[in-house]
């Protein structure tokens, strides 16, 4: 019988903490050997403890994720799992590494996915490898973050649809649209859906770019062709592509203060 795989949670959320737990309540051969909701106690508890895999959280207090996973090699090279609410950290350097992510809210069978691969590394890696892999990735995200100038605002989305990760660029989206606990992106003729509020979507894309319109609707500043009134006075946003958006009368003067203080969009 296989030795269970000693797993370390790592989040400042308790919520995220209990649902981490509870998934891994029903899962064989997992043994959670602790949690820890900050990055200090975290380390202290890599240490300490020598978990076979860590669940981290990327944003959390004291040492973010990242600064955590530098102390890896001197923990024993525990397999580290990243978990983020955003998927802006280099998900394609993640998918092609060793290392592993989860998206919040993690899916259970995801999860199970990333233990597995955690389990088969501890069978066949050494502690020293797992860490100077981690490194490597960590490094690629460095310079990433290095190369944003300005604030840091979303360039790229990476939907999972059937197993596959669409990579989407934000410049290419024409308009978002509020569906429920989700987002619609339409793009290149299809649309795709995207776990995310507006209000948070609203502090990640730039407003140079993506211009929001209604409570529910932003569109490509890039895109929009014109804005009319019907014969009820309601504004529309009218795109490259024939759709109109409405244009409530919550963001009516801002839109059309816009129009008047931006440059005309190019052609596309």
């Amino acid at each position: 019988m296989s030795q269970p795989l000693r797993v370390l949670l790592a989040d400042d959320e308790p919520l995220a903490l209990r649902r981490l737990r509870l998934a891994l309540a029903a899962m064989p051969d997992v043994v959670v050997v602790g949690a820890a909701a900050d990055g200090g106690q975290t380390i202290q508890a890599m240490r300490t403890l020598q978990p076979d895999a860590v669940l981290l959280d990327i944003k959390m207090p004291i040492a973010d994720g990242f600064e955590v996973a530098d102390a890896v090699e001197d923990a024993g090279g525990p397999a580290v799992i990243f978990v983020t609410a955003y998927d802006s950290y280099a998900l394609r350097a993640f998918e092609t590494s060793a290392v592993d992510y989860l998206l919040k809210p993690v899916e259970f069978d995801r999860l199970a996915a990333a233990l597995e691969r955690a389990r088969e590394r501890r069978a066949a890696q050494d502690a020293g490898r797992r860490a100077q892999e981690l490194a490597e990735v960590l490094e690629a995200l460095r310079r990433e973050s290095r190369g944003r100038d300005g604030p840091s605002y979303e360039r790229e989305f990476w939907i999972r649809e059937r197993g596959r990760f669409f990579r989407v660029p934000v410049s290419e989206i024409e308009r978002i649209e509020a569906e429920r606990d989700y987002v619609r992106l339409h793009w290149e003729g299809r649309t795709l859906l995207y776990r995310e509020t507006m209000t948070n979507l609203e502090e990640r894309l730039d407003p140079e770019m993506m211009l929001r319109v209604h409570r529910s609707a932003f569109v490509n500043w890039g895109r929009l062709r014109s804005v009319r009134r019907d014969l009820g006075g309601r504004l529309f946003a009218v795109l490259a592509s024939g759709a109109e958006v409405p244009v409530s009368r919550a963001y009516a003067a801002r839109v059309l203060a816009e129009l008047k203080t931006r440059p005309a969009p190019a052609d596309t």
